[in-house]
């Protein structure tokens, strides 16, 4: 056997101990060989007992012994017993890089999945529109019309105080039509707006019966009527709407801005594995 073919087998420290073993025992069987280094896979020291090949010997009675060769390889590993390698230690300055490139990481991850999320997409405009009444004088028993609104977006806020409980009324266009309707002769044609007529209306959406309020109403797009009602004369100090749309704004990202936005992601993604990699002693030893 060459050097090379006998520094091969010796190489791995699982064969040494195999040899070392024998030189203890003299004749060690294939149980007490597994017992004795632990191994559980029966594959694995088979493949160690064969790479050992003629340093071994077996005898009838399933024992194996050092041949002279085996004595010889066994000297040698004596002679030159391996030195057990460094151990890599896990530094105080190691750890903290390993931190330093993980928060680094991550910021730089979430830092362009903002710019790609709330920066480079779609955006929407806020719109406010707004109407704003002054002081409007309340008839004992007359119901006195406020202002119309088209309402498009999702809700819609309403406001006022008055001098005593008044009765606000919303009124949608079919609603609108029919008080119209009630309130003309059949000789006459329906006036574009009813303004003031005695008693409360017939029908409505909402119905509010308060001092002063402010409400948020959740209404259909769609064209409406607001009328104040009261049983006693009044004055209606002020009375508001308001609602917010949001349209579409902006431009979508270009293909240029994701895969930029993608580069650093790898950078972010592998400061973490570099990271990793220090922490489990895979690099930096």
């Amino acid at each position: 056997m060459d050097w090379a073919s006998l520094h091969k087998i010796l190489s791995d420290t699982t064969r040494r101990s195999i040899l070392e073993l024998l030189v203890e025992r003299e004749s060690l069987t294939y149980t007490d060989i597994m017992t004795l280094l632990q191994i559980t896979n029966t594959g694995r020291l088979n493949y160690h007992l064969k790479a050992l090949g003629n340093l071994l010997s077996k005898d009838e009675g399933g024992r194996y012994h050092l041949t002279e060769q085996g004595r010889q390889a066994a000297g040698l590993l004596r002679t030159f017993p391996e030195r057990a390698p460094p151990e890599r230690k896990l530094t105080a300055v190691k750890v903290a890089t390993a931190i330093v490139l993980i928060v680094l990481g991550i910021f730089i991850i979430t830092s362009f999945a903002y710019l790609l999320v709330f920066v480079t997409g779609p955006t929407t405009v806020a719109m406010t529109d707004r109407v704003g009444l002054s002081t409007e004088a309340i008839p004992q028993n007359t119901t006195i019309y406020l202002t119309g609104w088209t309402s498009m977006a999702p809700t819609l806020s309403m406001a006022w105080g008055a001098a005593s409980p008044v009765h606000i009324y919303v009124l949608n266009q079919t609603q609108f039509d029919a008080l119209q309707l009630s309130h003309t002769s059949g000789s006459q044609a329906p006036p574009s707006v009813l303004y003031n007529f005695t008693g409360p209306p017939a029908s409505w959406v909402q119905q509010y019966d308060k001092q002063s309020g402010n409400v948020t109403l959740s209404l259909p797009q769609e064209m409406y009527r607001f009328y104040a009602w009261s049983p006693t004369a009044t004055a209606l100090d002020s009375f508001g709407l308001s609602q917010t749309q949001t349209e579409p704004g902006g431009a979508p990202s270009s293909l240029f801005l994701y895969l930029y936005a993608l580069i650093f992601f790898a950078i972010g993604a592998l400061l973490i594995v570099l990271a990793v990699s220090i922490l489990t002693r895979r690099v930096w030893t």
